[in-house]
């Protein structure tokens, strides 16, 4: 390894440092770009001296931490959204296919002639029961005048003169 990635390790976990290294060689890579575009020329061993002693120093290093901790905080942020899609859209397809299932299931269920029978007496006890509750109701209606009428005619709160004909 290069003296910079000895360098730049001493600073910080071996991770981090590769990255830091990464960014270096990026830098590295734009500095010489520059040079030939500059000069026309590639650097002379003089050029990258001075790059390499310019890149030496700590507030360098410290800019190349700082692109390394940028690097691997956007890598991992990209990697858990990716992953977080990953899980939704597993998790999505699971609870879809498993609701479709189970309503796949029912109707399966309500095919067969034991199915049809099930919803057809299910039907047939729910009007029984609704016409049984509206009977209750209109001879409880009925019964409940008529025990009215007979206690106000015994009572005499009732006047029999303007009372309905039965």
């Amino acid at each position: 390894m290069s003296g910079m990635y000895q360098l730049l390790a001493r600073d910080c976990n071996e991770v981090l440092a590769t990255f830091a290294y990464a960014a270096y060689k990026q830098h590295k890579a734009e500095v010489l770009q520059t040079i030939l575009a500059e000069t026309g020329k590639p650097a002379t061993p003089e050029d990258l001296e001075l790059f390499q002693l310019a890149a030496s120093t700590p507030s360098m290093r410290a800019m190349y931490m700082q692109w390394a901790e940028f690097m691997l905080q956007s890598f991992i942020e990209q990697t858990l959204e990716l992953r977080k899609h990953e899980v939704e859209s597993e998790f999505i397809t699971t609870k879809i296919s498993e609701q479709l299932q189970a309503i796949q299931d029912g109707q399966q269920q309500k095919r067969s002639w034991k199915g049809w029978t099930v919803d057809v007496c299910g039907n047939l006890a729910v009007n029984f029961v609704t016409i049984l509750v509206i009977a209750a109701l209109l001879f409880g209606f009925r019964g409940l005048d008529g025990m009215l009428a007979d206690f106000g005619h015994h009572t005499g709160g009732l006047d029999t003169r303007h009372a309905a004909p039965k």
